[in-house]
């Protein structure tokens, strides 16, 4: 069961570090485009969907990781 518990958290943890590089990478297509002397519209509102998508996502990993540490089953290493 703890060995279960423990590939899940590495699971989540190995899945929010390709979301925060992503939304990385997002921000800075975001910041080029906002350089541009004409912004295209059109592709600052899919990078920045793009983005808020991954935020999302960030913030269901990181609640499903708390709950993994608060409920007690991982109290012999913390992650």
């Amino acid at each position: 069961m703890k060995n279960d518990v423990r590939l899940k958290v590495f699971s989540l943890e190995a899945r929010l570090a390709k979301l925060r590089s992503k939304h990385g990478t997002l921000k800075a297509l975001i910041a080029r485009e906002l350089k541009r002397p004409v912004p295209c519209s059109v592709t600052l509102q899919t990078l920045k969907r793009q983005r808020l998508r991954i935020k999302d996502e960030m913030v269901r990993c990181v609640s499903r990781l708390q709950g993994a540490r608060s409920s007690g089953r991982l109290q012999e290493w913390s992650v």
